[in-house]
């Protein structure tokens, strides 16, 4: 369905172009038209570029982008329509929910709040219509399979300074070692953009989140130990522990098991989508 679309629309934007240079080819002495000038995005030594040229030229550059964004608007009209059909709404208080769960804290721009308006009522209709549901012994079956995973891992809470020179890299170590302050040094010295604003604060890290040549120092570290200058292909960086946390097993609480819940009924759905996705379409008359 999508590449017939997006061929269509590529196809559409051509002929626009050839009817607007033909038209402008037989009127060459006649004032262009509002919508014509308006059209146009730059004049370039005499010849204009408009929003047709780019638009063709992003498609060709972004195919993929440009199928997948096809696929999630004339998904967004079917689902919109079928809720209609339906009377299937959403109140705010649905929307925040799931606002919170995705750790949204912002006010969400227009794309994004239609994109978790568009899902939530999806996922209701399918929910509905399949009758779906999670099963106790689906549960506890999940929890023990996944037990491991799903318990809190070992973390470290980092600041680092990081510099391109080895001796620089050890000079500091003997500073802090003196006593210097360790945040002052990182905003001071550290080359690393996106943390030496924050003293160096790099935040909680668990196994397997860092490069290796730092997890296998830091996970052997004590609270407050700084680091030697560990040696990455990016350069030198000086680690000091802020904090840990130890490794937490899960356990089968009532929270475990409404996030085990959640997580189930995500995969049904999930499985049931491109079905019924698909249904809509046919009913739509889309192949």
């Amino acid at each position: 369905m999508s590449k017939r679309l997006l061929g269509v629309l590529l196809v559409c934007g051509l002929c626009g172009g050839l009817t607007i240079s033909a038209q402008e080819e037989s009127a060459k002495n006649s004032a262009p038209s509002q919508s014509a000038v308006q059209n146009v995005l730059v004049i370039v030594d005499g010849q204009a570029i408009t929003k047709d040229d780019l638009y063709l030229a992003m498609i060709q550059s972004y195919r993929q982008q440009a199928d997948e964004t096809l696929n999630r608007l004339a998904n967004e009209i079917l689902i919109s329509k079928e809720a209609d059909r339906k009377k299937v709404t959403i109140n705010e208080g649905e929307l925040k929910k799931r606002k919170d769960e995705l750790g949204l804290t912002t006010e969400l721009l227009p794309m994004v709040k239609r994109m978790i308006e568009t899902s939530l009522i999806a996922e209701k209709m399918i929910i509905a219509e399949k009758n779906i549901k999670v099963e106790k012994n689906e549960v506890k079956k999940f929890f023990d399979e996944k037990k491991a995973s799903l318990g809190e891992q070992e973390q470290v809470h980092l600041r680092q300074i990081f510099v391109s020179d080895e001796n620089e890299a050890k000079d500091i170590i003997v500073a802090i070692k003196s006593n210097a302050d360790f945040s002052k040094m990182a905003s001071a010295k550290s080359q690393d953009a996106a943390s030496k604003e924050k003293g160096g604060d790099l935040g909680f890290f668990a196994r397997g989140m860092l490069v290796p040549e730092i997890e296998k120092v830091v996970f052997d570290m004590k609270v407050g130990d700084i680091s030697s200058a560990i040696k990455t292909s990016a350069g030198f960086h000086v680690v000091k522990v802020e904090d840990r946390k130890e490794a937490v097993e899960a356990k089968f609480d009532a929270v475990m098991k409404k996030r085990i819940e959640k997580i189930l009924l995500n995969n049904k759905i999930q499985q049931e989508l491109p079905g019924w996705l698909d249904n809509l379409k046919k009913k739509a008359g889309l192949q």
